[in-house]
């Protein structure tokens, strides 16, 4: 193979991974290791690595470092732990100085595979001193130094979005479907009629606030927990004395840090104006009614007091008061031909006849009697005082709101009928609910089901991994190994096994996929691009270790190796 064409030549191995991203400028390193020996591997993998542009400064105590970060601002800082009595304390005093970029830790196998081996806090990462490589040191800077960088955008990010989250009235919260808990922010909590704590809420407590209608809406969008890049959105109405009630959006999707975070679901909830719409606008009729109301009373009390001014001056003109019975004629014939009525005792042309009856009506023998004008079925007769029933008035637009929305449903109503929907169970498998080989089973039966991949799955001694301590860790190795097949391999069958080898627990998942990268089988290859990288971190730390080989004809043959640690006092038959 030529120069050009080899997978380590120049042009292919300038570039990083795309996972990692390039440094810019020279890159400051301090060293604070005491024995000659780490040191000059140190110089040693650096030198033969990637980085071209850096600077290594070395000194051997906490006191020089200390003169030295007060004179010189370093972006990196390698610390030998194993040289330290009290790692924490003097990393605080490091912290003191000044120094706030990351910091790399390097111990030996001995101390990072002992169980009682605590890590200290402030470091960032830990590496292997019997590991170093050109390639691990670099990867270790790289990933560091990105991991720092993104922890103050995130931080500045953070700030936007709270700030975006208060004046746009919206609340968010995190859902932890294996802990069966909301966290809430003070926001969604007065959404949601909660008081200010606390903060973390079951989804019981979630769904008791959330109007009887609407609850089968919010339990079956979280209890089906959707797969990977599915979101949540549902509409809802929040129970409440007052109407309209509160219309919120829920909506959300799923989170994963790394393969050993728990999966949640991130979202916000906000208030929908639409779906208020309806009432808002039945709200706005109801107060056009009541002040079209009042105000045609106000027109018929101003009406009867013009109509009884002018009754008084014609019965004055005629001799007669008020008070003194009139004939039964009526008005009209009660009037002499021969008077003529003055201009300004006439009635207006435009005015209708809506005289009132005498305090003591007599009953009219013609049909030319002056009726008054008709009057409103929700209004009393004249002579008694106006008055408008509204609740009967708010009552009726009600029942005519119904059945309008009898014939033409609007988005209020619900398009299927949920309680006879059932509801599936897609809650992640859970092995301290379930029992290991439950929620192994349920595992690979969901994989099967989702991807279309033909997986089966094995276990030998199961009393014996029921009991076993670290359980949960091979779990979560299995849940990764099964993920890495589903999204690399390409594979159309997949085999499961687990038996113990005297005292080792042996996990061996096979594929017929596409196999491994050429590039990936180095031992010392960051395998992070595949999600492998953490599980071979967390199984040197408890005295496993991970191989990986091809399957014949092809696919990948992943073995993962782990101590047996039965609980103590457990009896297997």
């Amino acid at each position: 193979m030529s120069q050009s064409e080899s997978p380590f030549s120049k042009d292919k191995t300038k570039a990083p991974p795309p996972a990692i991203r390039e440094l810019s400028g020279t890159l400051f390193l301090l060293a604070i290791v005491n024995d000659e020996d780490d040191a000059a591997t140190l110089r040693a993998d650096l030198k033969r690595s990637r980085l071209n542009e850096y600077k290594l400064q070395r000194c051997t105590s906490i006191d020089d470092a200390r003169n030295m970060l007060r004179a010189c601002g370093f972006d990196l800082l390698f610390l030998d732990c194993d040289a330290l009595e009290q790692p924490e304390s003097e990393i605080d005093r490091l912290r003191i100085a000044g120094f706030e970029n990351p910091i790399l830790g390097l111990s030996s196998r001995r101390n990072l595979n002992n169980p009682d081996f605590i890590r200290p806090n402030g470091i960032d990462e830990f590496v292997c001193k019997e590991d170093l490589s050109p390639s691990l040191v670099e990867q270790a800077i790289r990933s560091t130094i990105a991991r720092h960088t993104l922890a103050s955008e995130r931080s500045l990010l953070e700030s936007r979005l709270n700030l975006s989250l208060e004046t746009g009235r919206m609340g968010s919260w995190t859902y932890y479907p294996k802990q069966d808990k909301f966290v809430l922010d003070p926001i969604a909590l007065a959404m949601l009629h909660f008081p200010p704590s606390p903060a973390e809420r079951c989804l019981e407590e979630i769904v008791q606030q959330v109007y009887s209608e609407d609850r089968s809406i919010v339990s079956e969008s979280l209890d089906r927990f959707p797969l990977r890049n599915d979101t949540v959105s549902c509409h809802f109405r929040v129970n409440g004395d007052k109407m309209p009630l509160l219309g919120l959006e829920l909506r959300g999707k799923i989170w994963k840090g790394n393969a050993f975070d728990e999966t949640a679901i991130i979202g916000v909830i906000r208030e929908t104006p639409k779906t208020n719409e309806l009432y808002e606008r039945l709200a706005e009729a109801n107060t056009a009614i009541q002040e079209a109301f009042l105000a045609r009373e106000d027109a018929l009390r101003k009406a009867d007091q013009k109509l009884q001014a002018l009754a008084d001056e014609i019965a004055h003109s005629g001799g007669r008061s008020l008070s003194e019975p009139q004939s039964t004629k009526p008005l009209a014939q009660q009037l002499p031909e021969s008077v003529e009525k003055p201009a300004s005792q006439s009635a207006p042309e435009n005015v209708e006849s809506k005289a009132p009856p005498d305090p003591k009506p007599k009953k009219a023998k013609s049909d030319e009697v002056v009726k008054p004008s008709k009057v409103p079925a929700i209004a009393k007769a004249p002579s008694e005082s106006l008055s408008i029933d509204r609740e009967a008035a708010y009552q009726e637009v009600l029942k005519s709101v119904a059945r309008k929305k009898a014939a033409a449903p609007t988005q209020e109503s619900l398009p299927f009928d949920f309680a006879q929907e059932p509801v599936a169970n897609y809650n992640p498998p859970n092995p301290a609910k379930e029992g290991f080989i439950g929620a192994a089973k349920r595992m690979v039966a969901m994989t099967r089901k989702e991807h279309g991949i033909d997986a089966s799955i094995s276990i030998a001694d199961q009393q014996s991994i029921e009991l076993e301590q670290r359980k949960d860790l091979l779990f979560e190795i299995l849940r990764e190994l099964i993920t890495n097949v589903v999204n690399h391999s390409k594979a159309k069958l997949c085999i499961i096994t687990l038996f113990r080898d005297e005292d080792e627990w042996v996990l061996q998942v096979e594929d017929d996929g596409v196999g491994l990268d050429e590039k990936l089988k180095s031992v010392n290859a960051p395998l992070n691009k595949i999600g492998l990288f953490q599980i071979r971190t967390q199984l040197a730390l408890k005295g496993g270790h991970l191989d990986m080989v091809p399957a014949s004809p092809n696919g990948l043959i992943a073995r993962v190796r782990i101590p047996v640690s039965i609980r103590d006092g457990a009896k297997i038959n």
